[in-house]
């Protein structure tokens, strides 16, 4: 298949017959093909978590999640965002009919994935004797977090998420996010049932990171091949990078780092100023209210292409109007599953992980009203990026990190772990309003 041909066969063109709710419905269409798969991996997220919690205890597992967020930090600094700009620069290509200049964006990006990927190894080993004092990890594990360190390259497999997104495989992808919860779960079931240690739940884990990055890449590059567009990666090439390639994935990346302060880097915090056993009641909160943002977040991977799609093709008034109104729908959808983890806060802390993690309820009610805020951060984010204007959203993330990171270190000594929610709300308001400024902004 050409690309002329994907583009003619090519699924979610905005036109005008279909103007009234139309991209709306595309984007739920295509966060619901996520969700399906995703679904399911958030059922087998919880249910290894639950067995990981009753299996090792807060310690234990506090141990457990610190090892898999520094990996995850460590791949998040390193990774160029290089799938948002697949979708950025992409998206006109394949309209212009451009396959050359299509291939060349492709092994741009790929490069720059296979750079991460050796910065990221090279970053976790440095870094891991020190993240070894100051997570409390023991001798007799020590040697799997430097198993861990070589697995943050298949984190990072981004060029391939662009292309499954930019061709609308959202169902594929989907399903391809359950690959990493599954084998842990399974592989969770059978660590409990022999009574394993941390150290056989560690080698579980970083198995499952293989696994998954390994089948992201195989399914991006046989999208490639069914359409004919494998790029070159390696030699000389006639052809310079767009000037605007690089300039873009830099604010992206810059901007995705900053964001880790809402997700990974607060769980390091809070082991390392607490200790594991509180990381460990943070992380089931987290993970709880993960359920909720699950949605959230294929949310937001369906909207920017679609948002993306209408700002080249209807320019940014119509954009900004459905990512509006895409927002009031996602939260008017997540509203009411808030309101009931807040109710059923204890009992979801004590039937996930026992009666240990009994006072994690309170930060599960939190981190699920949080996910309010999330929703309208990442669509305001997803449409400023189909501005353009990653410089925006950058500045966004920077003063959303210096008021998430001030709130914590200010309140998490004085109030105990409780500030990890609070303080990831506050980060978020301060990027709301931010991205809105950004977005209306002539």
């Amino acid at each position: 298949m050409t690309i002329g041909e994907t583009q003619k066969a090519a699924p979610g063109k905005s036109g005008e017959g279909n103007l009234a709710g139309g991209p709306v419905r595309r984007i739920m269409a295509n966060a619901g093909k996520l969700l399906s798969g995703k679904a399911a991996g958030g059922v087998l997220s919880l249910a290894y978590l639950a067995i990981a919690a009753r299996g090792l205890g807060p310690e234990g597992m506090g141990a457990l999640v610190l090892a898999h967020a520094y990996a995850q930090v460590i791949a998040g600094v390193a990774r160029f965002q290089s799938w948002q700009a697949v979708i950025r620069f992409g998206a006109p290509l394949i309209r212009a009919g451009d396959e050359a200049r299509l291939k060349d964006l492709l092994r741009y990006t790929i490069r720059l994935d296979l750079l991460s990927g050796v910065a990221s190894v090279a970053i976790a080993l440095g870094l891991a004797p020190f993240a070894a004092r100051a997570f409390g990890w023991s001798e007799d594990i020590r040697g799997l977090i430097t198993v861990y360190c070589f697995a943050t390259p298949f984190l990072i497999a981004a060029t391939p998420t662009g292309v499954l997104r930019l061709y609308d495989k959202f169902k594929l992808l989907g399903w391809q996010l359950t690959l990493m919860p599954l084998i842990r779960f399974i592989g969770a079931i059978i660590l409990w049932l022999t009574e394993a240690n941390l150290g056989a739940f560690l080698v579980v884990w970083i198995a499952s990171v293989f696994v998954h990055g390994t089948s992201l890449w195989v399914l991006g590059w046989r999208e490639l091949r069914q359409k004919n567009q494998t790029p070159q990666i390696f030699g000389e090439t006639d052809r310079k990078p767009d000037k605007a390639w690089l300039p873009f994935m830099i604010k992206t990346n810059l901007s995705s780092s900053i964001d880790l302060m809402h997700n990974n880097v607060p769980i390091l915090i809070v082991g390392g100023v607490l200790g594991p056993a509180a990381a460990g009641l943070f992380k089931l909160a987290y993970n709880l209210a993960n359920v909720l943002a699950q949605p959230v977040t294929m949310f937001n991977h369906a909207s920017f292409p679609e948002l993306s799609k209408i700002e080249a093709e209807e320019g940014r008034h119509k954009m900004a109007r459905v990512a509006f109104q895409s927002i009031g729908t996602a939260i008017l959808i997540a509203a009411p599953i808030v309101g009931l983890y807040f109710l059923l806060r204890r009992p979801l802390a004590v039937g996930v992980g026992g009666e240990e993690f009994a006072a994690a309820a309170p930060l599960i009610a939190l981190m699920a009203f949080a996910q309010l805020f999330q929703i309208a951060s990442l669509g305001l984010e997803s449409a400023v990026l189909a501005r353009g204007r990653a410089g925006w959203a950058l500045t966004g993330q920077v003063a959303a990190a210096i008021a998430h990171l001030g709130f914590l270190f200010l309140m998490l000594t004085a109030v105990g772990v409780i500030a990890a929610p609070l303080a990831i709300m506050t980060g978020w308001a301060v990027l709301i309003g931010v991205l809105l400024v950004a977005l209306l902004k002539e």
